[in-house]
Formats: C-alpha cells, sequence, structure tokens
C-alpha cells in the first residue's frame, strides 16, 4: 500500500486513494506525496540549477526546504508568521499570497538531476546508475533553456495560487544556492492516478491516461514505479523506495488539429472521442482488440496509431504511471497557440521503460504529425521521509 495517497479499504475490492476531507496530504511517510496521491488540478513545476560549489550551503538550503514544505503542505506559512511576524523593518519570511487559503491537497515532491552528481558537492559516489541524460529521439525539437536542471520541485494543489506560493517561496529561499533553470505551469490535469477519479481530457479533445496505473494497485506499483532496493546499491542506496520522474514538454500543433476530420484524428489516437474507448469496443476501460478488422480489411485500431503503439501489450509489459497536465502558454508571436502536455511520467528505471516506449513512439506514431517535443528532464525522487528526517541529510547520508 503506498502511502501518499492513504488507501482506505473499500468493501469487496481494492482499496480505494481519495483526497482527504481536509485538503490535508500527510507530508511525511514511506513516499514522497505528489506520486500517486489522487492528481490534483494545478501544476507549478520548476527545474533549478545550484549556483553554490559549497555543499554544505546545498544541504542546509535542503534541510530547510525540508521545514517549510512541511508547514505548507499543512496549509501553515513558510515560516512561524512568515507574513508580517518579523516586523515593519523586517524582510517576511512568506511572501503572503496563500495567507487566507486552505491548502487545497498541495504537495511539494523533489527530484535531483543528474548535474547534481558531478562532482562539485561530493555526490558522485551517490549518482543512481540509472540518473543519466536521456538519449535523442527521432522529432525531438529541445529548448536547452527548457529542459535538463540539478534539482526540480513539483507542487501540485487544487488552487493555483497555492502552488505557485509553494514554488515562489522555496525559490526565494534558495536565493544565491540555486538559480530557477525553467518553469511550468500546468492546469487540467491529463491523467488519473486513483480509480476514484475520472479520466480526464488533454487539449486535443481526447480521453488522457485511460490506462495509467492506479494507487490502488499496489502490486503494480511496485513492479513499474518503486525503485527496487536491489537495484539502489552502495551510495545510491538512499533512493530505495523513491521513483524517477520524467518530464517531456510537449507541444501540440492545435491549429492543425482542429482542420482534421474526426475520423482522423480517432485515427491517430486509436480511441473514439465522446467515450474514450478503444475503436470497435464500446466502453473506455474495454482492452484495446489490436487484431480486429475493418470493413476495409484494415486493422480497426491502426498499426501507427498513439494507442497501438504505447500499449503495454506491443511494449514487451512496460508501463509508466502518468501524471501530466495541460498547459497553454499564450502565442509563439505568429498567431498559433502555445500549448500542449507537459508530461510528467514516474517510473522504476527510465531506460527500461521510458525510453523504449518513447522510441517506438518518436518512429511511427501518427500523432507525430500534431506535436512536437520542446523540452525534456530526468529527476531520480527519493522516498518519502520519516519523523525526524530531512531532505538534506538523506542525500547527503
Amino acid at each position: 500500500m503506498t502511502w501518499a495517497s492513504r488507501p482506505a479499504a473499500a468493501t469487496g475490492g481494492a482499496p480505494t486513494a481519495a483526497a482527504p476531507a481536509d485538503g490535508v496530504v500527510p507530508f511525511r511517510g514511506a513516499r514522497q506525496a505528489g506520486i500517486t496521491t489522487p492528481a490534483q488540478d494545478r501544476l507549478h513545476f520548476v527545474a533549478l540549477d545550484v549556483v553554490t560549489d559549497d555543499p554544505r550551503e546545498l544541504r542546509d538550503l535542503l534541510t530547510a526546504w525540508t521545514r517549510a514544505a512541511e508547514r505548507m503542505t499543512a496549509g501553515a506559512e513558510a515560516a512561524p508568521g512568515g507574513v508580517v511576524g518579523g516586523g515593519p523593518y523586517g524582510v517576511p519570511q512568506d511572501t503572503g499570497e496563500a495567507f487566507d487559503l486552505a491548502a487545497a491537497n498541495l504537495t511539494v515532491t523533489i527530484g535531483y538531476g543528474p548535474g547534481l552528481f558531478d562532482g562539485r558537492f561530493g555526490l558522485a559516489d551517490r549518482r543512481p546508475e540509472a540518473l543519466r541524460e536521456l538519449p535523442a529521439f527521432a522529432g525531438d525539437d529541445l529548448d536547452p533553456a527548457r529542459s535538463g536542471g540539478d534539482l526540480c520541485i513539483q507542487a501540485c494543489a487544487d488552487d493555483p495560487q497555492v502552488a505557485v506560493h509553494a514554488v515562489r517561496n522555496l525559490v526565494r529561499m534558495g536565493f544565491g544556492v540555486v538559480a530557477v533553470r525553467w518553469s511550468q505551469l500546468g492546469f487540467g490535469r491529463t491523467s488519473s492516478t486513483s480509480t476514484a477519479q475520472v479520466t480526464p481530457r488533454n487539449m486535443f479533445g481526447f480521453k488522457d491516461g485511460t490506462a495509467n496505473l492506479k494507487a490502488e494497485d499496489p502490486v503494480a506499483l511496485d513492479e513499474h514505479v518503486w525503485v527496487d532496493p536491489a537495484e539502489a546499491t552502495g551510495g545510491a542506496a538512499w533512493l530505495a523506495g523513491g521513483s524517477y520522474l520524467v518530464a517531456r514538454r510537449i507541444r501540440m500543433h492545435i491549429e492543425v488539429w482542429d482542420r482534421s476530420t474526426l475520423q482522423d484524428q480517432q485515427d491517430t489516437i486509436g480511441r473514439d472521442k465522446k467515450v474514450g474507448a478503444p475503436l470497435g469496443r464500446r466502453d473506455e476501460f474495454d482492452e484495446p482488440d489490436f487484431a480486429a478488422l475493418g470493413a476495409d480489411g484494415a486493422p480497426r485500431i491502426p498499426v501507427d496509431s498513439h494507442v497501438a503503439l504505447a500499449h503495454h501489450s506491443n511494449l514487451q509489459g512496460v508501463r509508466i504511471l502518468r501524471r501530466g497536465y495541460n498547459f497553454t502558454d499564450g502565442s509563439d508571436g505568429q498567431g498559433h497557440l502555445d500549448a500542449g502536455l507537459f508530461f510528467i511520467a514516474f517510473v522504476r528505471d527510465p531506460f527500461r521503460q521510458f525510453v523504449p516506449m518513447q522510441q517506438a513512439l518518436a518512429r511511427a506514431d501518427r500523432l507525430n504529425e500534431y506535436i512536437e517535443h520542446t523540452g525534456s528532464a530526468l529527476f531520480a525522487c527519493p522516498p518519502g521521509l520519516r519523523d525526524g528526517q530531512d531532505w538534506g541529510a538523506q542525500l547527503f547520508g
């Protein structure tokens, strides 16, 4: 059973994950919150570069971040009396925009990029084997200014101001130690991480993440999401029970898509647009039948459709936990929306799961006509914190 989503037993079936009634997701436990936690509606994601060479400064910041994140996820100020408690001549230790707001199921999840283990901070022998740069994929148009990072913070909440407040205050605390490399706001989750949630829709109008892993399936999570202690040996033992976070900024060519026919859209995705069923089936959660033929004798679900190429039955059993969000970042200066999907996935091993999946999609996915990947990053997310632990001691040992 995963800690972050706190599943409760359901009568006659699997445990069901549900958001806490008081809107506060516990910060401490065996797993970090914000992974299997029922996906909230809003996201603020930030990747940061470490600009100090002093390992003590980095460790102290991670310790301070732990205290502040735990307070903010409980609905409190980033520091006691942080908004006005320092008096008129003191610098506020909380920026104040969430002072009167509820916790809104805020979760703060931290991850570490490959560059953090380059030797600057004495962490080279603590780098997990799978924490290395992702390979190039066909069709990528990656912007270096929207890729990579030494650290990441994922703040999710049901109130956008609460999520932005969390990131803003952690970044403020890190002045002189870290600097923002890139960030992304997201709205309208594009995946469900609990059976208690309905499947949402992406910016193309299709249900997204129907076959996603769920918090109520601990066996599948152990197999596909959580890093096994046997795979986190030596100096990398700190990652046992954690996960890898893959982030991809996927620009959708909205205007081209909006001029395509419904049939072309459905053949591209491999699902019915209205109910989300695999083509040739009736219900959203029906298993796709890739052998079924249409009236023309061709496969009812095109072999180059997104569903066909991404389905675990065609990827030697590869599955991932998706936790992405829609985004709209204004226009591109040429009259087109800069909009799409900020893809987030948690996996046990990115090179055994995400990489082969993305290679298959990049090679043949019909959807590539309408999308391009413009940002990319990989981070290792440690397990949760027990009482008395903090991120600094957890990473540095």
